[in-house]
This record gives C-alpha cells, sequence and structure tokens, in this order.
C-alpha cells in the first residue's frame, strides 16, 4: 500500500499547472462529472492536461464539444447495442468486441471535422499517453505482461504508479493532440491510447504500433520536477477506502471517488451505468465545493 500519504484539507485550483486523467472506461465518466461541474462553478481548466484511455478521450471532449455531448452521445451508441461482444463468428474461431466499432464512433462524436478545428484554439494542451510495446516481447507478449502486471499491481501491490510493466520491457509514449495535423490523426491517437487487444486492435502510431496506455501507467504523467509535481492534481479512477478523498503523495496532489464508482469498466450494452458514474462525479465536485476542499 502507498507510504507517506498526507490528506489535503483544502485545494486552490487555481494553483494547479497540470490535470492527469487516469484511465479506467467507463469509470472515467466520474471524472467527466466532476470536472464539468466545476467549470459549470468557475474553475478553468490548467494550461496543461495529460490523459490515456477513456480519461484521454473524456479529457479531449472538454477541449471541444464538452463532457455532456460525449456523454449523450456514449448512451445513444450503448443503447444501440445489444451485447459486448459477437458470438456469430466464435465457430471460426472469431469473436468480434464491439468496443471496435463503438469507441472510434464515440471518438467521433465529439471530435470530428467540425470540432477538429477548436483544438487549435484552445488555452489547454492534451498531452495522451500510450504504451509502446516491449521489444523483446512483441506485441502479443507484451499484452499478456501488462495484463499480468495490472492483476499483481491491483490485487498485490495496490500501488497507483506500477514499475512492474516498464521491468517487463513496456515503454511509455506521450503524444500531444493539438499538435496533430488533422482530425484522422487525433481520431487515432486517442483510439490507439485506449486499445486493449483483445478488446481493441492495436493501432499505428508513427513508426510503430501503440496500445492503451493503462498497460504501462493507468495514471500517467510525463516526466516532472518537483515543482512541477506540486501544481499536479491526478483525477483517480479507482476507490482507495483507506485513503481520504483527496491526498498527497510523492509532492503531487490525488482526488480520488468518494465511492467505488457504480459502473462496469467494458460493459457498452443499455444496462450500463454510465449516468451514475458521471452524477457520482458531479456529487464529489459539489461536495468539495462546498466544504472547501476546493477553492
Amino acid at each position: 500500500m502507498l507510504g507517506n500519504v498526507g490528506e489535503v484539507r483544502q485545494l486552490r485550483f487555481g494553483t494547479i499547472e497540470t490535470l492527469v486523467f487516469a484511465g479506467g472506461g467507463n469509470r472515467c465518466w466520474w471524472q467527466a462529472g466532476a470536472v464539468r461541474h466545476l467549470m459549470e462553478s468557475g474553475v478553468r481548466l490548467p494550461a496543461q492536461l495529460v490523459g490515456t484511455s477513456a480519461g484521454a478521450g473524456v479529457a479531449a471532449s472538454f477541449l471541444v464539444k464538452g463532457a455532456e455531448t460525449a456523454l449523450q452521445a456514449c448512451q445513444n451508441l450503448y443503447r444501440d447495442n445489444p451485447a459486448i461482444f459477437d458470438w456469430s463468428g466464435l465457430a471460426r474461431f472469431k469473436l468480434t468486441f464491439a468496443h471496435q466499432q463503438i469507441y472510434p464512433a464515440w471518438v467521433n462524436a465529439f471530435l470530428n471535422a467540425d470540432t477538429f478545428a477548436l483544438l487549435g484554439r484552445s488555452s489547454s494542451r492534451l498531452t495522451v499517453a500510450l504504451t509502446r510495446p516491449a521489444r523483446f516481447l512483441g506485441l502479443r507478449g507484451s499484452v499478456a505482461a501488462g495484463t499480468l502486471a495490472y492483476l499483481v499491481d491491483k490485487y498485490l501491490w495496490n500501488s497507483i504508479h506500477p514499475r512492474l510493466p516498464r521491468m517487463l520491457g513496456l515503454r511509455q509514449d506521450f503524444m500531444v493532440l493539438n499538435d496533430c495535423g488533422d482530425v484522422e490523426t487525433a481520431q487515432n491517437l486517442l483510439v490507439a491510447a485506449a486499445s486493449a487487444p483483445p478488446i481493441m486492435s492495436a493501432r499505428a502510431i508513427g513508426n510503430g504500433h501503440a496500445i492503451d496506455g493503462g498497460y504501462t501507467d493507468n495514471a500517467p504523467i510525463p516526466l516532472q520536477s518537483d515543482a512541477e509535481r506540486a501544481k499536479t492534481l491526478v483525477m483517480l479512477t479507482r476507490h482507495y477506502p483507506k485513503l481520504p478523498p483527496m491526498f498527497t503523495w510523492r509532492g503531487r496532489t490525488y482526488w480520488q471517488p468518494s465511492q467505488r464508482i457504480p459502473v462496469s469498466t467494458w460493459d457498452c450494452t443499455p444496462k450500463a451505468t454510465v449516468r451514475d458514474a458521471y452524477d457520482l462525479g458531479a456529487g464529489d465536485a459539489v461536495d468539495a465545493l462546498r466544504g472547501g476542499l476546493i477553492r
């Protein structure tokens, strides 16, 4: 478990220069609800955003059409999708996951030809974290190693920033969404950052394949100085019952959900409770503002 954790009793959001959106599939709607309520209360997004997996998608939505538009698009796509995967090809040893089509369609709902120019005009820059396969393991071996590292981290070490993936050779890479030259490149970057084979296939980015940034670190952060750490807020999507709602660890500030987020990570059917996750985030933001935790 984490050591040397300090409780935060008040955070001046205006001092935050880097806001990190951890990955977590549907759990990232907690981040969307929390940040949207903060912005409606007058809080401005920091100049630097960092995210991976669905966290990067949620962060990107704030730079274009907004989180409510992204949430509505997600609910519409899920409503029309009967199952997480298609069993019809199983006899041919082919199992098709719905996220292969749904996730790119969701990204296109808020980041498209009509909204792409907004990225260039945004006062915030979004750095997207990817995982590059280990050179000696290849793509399939890296996916297996990343999955193993995730299980070890979740059930044994319970760490926020795991070291095992890097020890196994997985490499973290960062690219800035605002620097993409066209909408197709930007969409491909966001989809690659959430690509967790076999649910979603790896994507070609630059000179090689890239997969979900969470395989390396679910709450990814580029190398920082001590001064930069002190001005960083990480929005987690896992709930740590033994830790306070907001805490400091290794020089950074972390904000976690008040409870386990009430949604299945990968569910993409009408049963998915993404609105509940979103509402929990909004409620946690309300409590943080009313209680003086965030000013």
